[in-house]
């Protein structure tokens, strides 16, 4: 089997992003959902809704693409044991990248990440999986009795489960997060005119413990809309993501200190 392995950033609800690399791509790419794996970093919109037809829509819209989406959990977007248990005989639990998957039974090729810290092997990489974050927009949506998730954040339960996997687990090949590390979020990427001080930063806290402790060797986060490569240290390469380019896996785990962001895309 030829495996191919994508990251992308928020799609939020589009498939536009991923019919766009597709169709630019679809020499190269296989016909087969079982051969293409795309990596999304949170946000991706597929349990957003949870009523009407929109969530429906969007997943049927995925799934006419050859791939295998592998979703994990962003903040606007509810948690997978919420949706499972509305309607349970249409979702199971799968066993597979020696962890656990969730998926919904009408449509096979999206794949839900644990809600909580996970260990997964995407490709041979060892993979630790931490899912959430705070919406800055919250009060405006809850003014506006607009979608939002008091669940969104990581509880304190989950937390240490993740600081547990961190001492049992190590090291890493890749972490994934949806938001990231205190010392790497992007304060020029900030909403103005947003007040910060009533931006809860626990997610970025606890992520920035977390990295300080971890042996790891790359680590990709979306959230923040915007494609960006940090600096190199130690070895260590830190990602952002948003959804306009495709990153190959491969490349980035793989890229070196003298290469730049235009070699890791697809």
């Amino acid at each position: 089997m030829n495996e191919q392995w994508f990251l992308l950033g928020d799609i939020h609800g589009s498939a536009q992003p991923v019919h766009y690399f597709y169709q630019k791509n679809k020499e190269r790419l296989s016909l087969d959902s079982s051969e293409n794996f795309m990596i999304l970093l949170g946000d991706v919109g597929a349990n957003f809704a949870l009523t009407g037809q929109r969530d429906h829509k969007f997943k049927s819209e995925l799934s006419k693409l050859p791939f295998t989406f592998i979703c994990l959990r962003g903040n606007h977007e509810a948690r997978v044991k919420t949706v499972m248990d509305k309607n349970p005989d249409g979702w199971e639990t799968i066993s597979k990248y020696d962890g656990s998957i969730f998926v919904e039974k009408e449509f096979p090729y999206i794949e839900y990440l644990a809600d909580g810290p996970a260990v997964y092997n995407f490709k041979s990489y060892k993979t630790l999986s931490l899912p959430g974050a705070y919406s800055v927009d919250k009060y405006y949506r809850q003014a506006r009795h607009l979608t939002w998730y008091k669940d969104e954040q990581l509880n304190e339960k989950e937390m240490e489960l993740g600081r547990k996997l961190c001492r049992n687990e190590a090291p890493f090949d890749l972490v994934l997060s949806h938001t990231c590390p205190y010392l790497y979020e992007p304060t020029d990427l900030f909403l103005a005119g947003l007040d910060q001080s009533t931006v809860d930063s626990t997610m970025e806290r606890y992520l920035g413990e977390i990295e300080f402790n971890l042996d790891y060797k790359r680590w990709a986060f979306g959230h923040f809309h915007a494609d960006r490569l940090y600096p190199w240290a130690d070895g260590r390469q830190m990602l952002m993501l948003f959804n306009e380019n495709v990153v190959n896996l491969d490349k980035f785990m793989n890229m070196t200190e003298k290469q730049s962001f235009k070699d890791i895309i697809a």
